[in-house]
């Protein structure tokens, strides 16, 4: 187990920064939560650097520790309020009308957690599992229904 460096872990953080903050933003539909997560993970991440395994292992690790943060908050306050302007932190591959985006913004929180993991961070099922705690089999079943639900809203919209 070799320690990250600050030099080290500053560009990680830099490099995976809209990353958390897409995620705690999905989490918790609040903007100033969403920073606040992202603050307290960085914290939470840097105090326990040493305790990461492999460096190749920051992505999920980091993703992990925002998605905690971002939990201890919408415990905390349980409230949806409005997404602000979220143009810089929405993926790159998107259709021209954010179609898809919007749709999985809509998603019950289980959902959107496992759907922007899988495919927008590109995790694995069992990185997602890890990241939220719950079973594999629970990370399939909800992206499952996600998908089909993501596919009743699309066509909705375009009848």
């Amino acid at each position: 187990m070799s320690e990250i460096g600050q030099d080290t872990f500053a560009q990680y953080i830099r490099d995976y920064a809209p990353n958390m903050y897409r995620l705690a933003l999905a989490m918790l539909h609040n903007r100033e939560d969403a920073e606040d997560a992202v603050s307290e993970a960085v914290l939470i991440a840097y105090e326990k650097r040493n305790t990461l395994r492999s460096q190749n292992r920051f992505k999920p690790w980091i993703m992990q520790i925002t998605a905690n943060e971002a939990r201890k908050i919408y415990g905390k306050n349980k409230r949806f309020l409005p997404i602000e302007d979220m143009e810089p932190y929405m993926p790159a591959f998107q259709d021209e009308k954010h179609e898809l985006w919007d749709a999985v913004m809509q998603l019950e929180k289980a959902y959107r957690e496992v759907v922007i993991l899988y495919f927008y961070e590109r995790f694995s099922i069992k990185e997602i599992g890890v990241a939220l705690r719950i079973p594999e089999g629970t990370v399939k079943s909800r992206l499952s229904r996600a998908k089909k639900a993501l596919r009743g809203m699309i066509s909705e919209r375009r009848d």
